[in-house]
């Protein structure tokens, strides 16, 4: 850690119901093996559930109560808490991880670049038990493709420059899912996506997971949020340029996609 990233203060918020603790144990601990001195980090929960998760964690976090209801509220309540004296923000959900360095990773990168509104990286899905079984490389490419709506950007370990995240309206509310997804595609059109050549992430798939329990609501969400930004023109020609941005969306991902094999 250079002496610049010490004065550099990241706020990540751990959304959580505190209704599968040992993956909530696994979330918290890979955070508090990241190697950055300003990372601030605060849990937020149900008001049923604060003591519960308290009681479950780590007696040190701060566990707030969300002001309204969804993730995105709970996510917004952990950042109104940290304030205007962080720089960078994030969160991650309560069954994924992050592995050594990602958040110093996706800092560095953003020091690096003043006009990059986030960071992104590749990411690792895992199973239930937390093996690792695909890696996602999404590449520079994974931005532009935004623009075509697509999404190849994933959340976990992403990191966003706090006043580019406010210039665009923070999150949006309206999605239950695909709020990443929106805010990724609003962040695109107001500076540059940084993308860093590291693993940031790890995802968590496991049948519990919103994203696997409702799939197609999250597909239907992603395909607004990225339509939505697109120029009137490019909407009502969508139908003659689609094929073909399908076909480079599906070698980009056969290319970014790569199977692990476990011993």
């Amino acid at each position: 850690m250079n002496h610049k990233e010490s004065f550099m203060q990241v706020g990540m918020v751990v959304p959580t119901l505190g209704d599968r603790p040992e993956m909530l144990k696994e979330c918290l601990s890979s955070l508090r093996e990241q190697r950055c001195a300003g990372l601030r980090l605060v849990v937020v929960s149900t008001p049923g559930a604060v003591e519960e998760v308290r009681r479950t964690t780590y007696p040190e976090l701060t566990v707030l109560p969300q002001n309204g209801a969804g993730i995105v509220d709970a996510v917004v309540t952990g950042w109104k808490y940290l304030g205007d004296g962080v720089d960078f923000l994030s969160w991650l959900g309560d069954d994924d991880r992050l592995p050594p360095g990602s958040v110093a990773a996706a800092l560095r990168a953003l020091e690096r670049r003043p006009d990059a509104a986030m960071a992104y990286g590749q990411v690792r899905y895992i199973d239930a038990g937390g093996r690792a079984f695909k890696a996602v490389r999404p590449g520079r490419v994974g931005s532009w493709l935004l623009h075509l709506g697509h999404n190849m950007v994933l959340q976990p370990g992403c990191l966003y420059r706090r006043s580019a995240v406010e210039a665009v309206g923070g999150l949006d509310n309206s999605f239950r899912l695909a709020f990443d997804v929106d805010l990724h595609r609003r962040l695109a059109d107001h500076g540059r996506l940084q993308y860093v050549a590291s693993v940031l992430g790890e995802a968590r798939c496991h049948p519990g997971s919103l994203t696997v329990r409702r799939r197609s609501e999250s597909r239907r969400e992603a395909e607004l949020a990225l339509s939505r930004r697109m120029p009137h023109w490019m909407r009502r020609t969508r139908p003659l340029w689609r094929p073909a941005s399908d076909v480079v969306v599906l070698a980009a991902s056969k290319v970014a996609s790569r199977t692990l094999t476990t011993a």
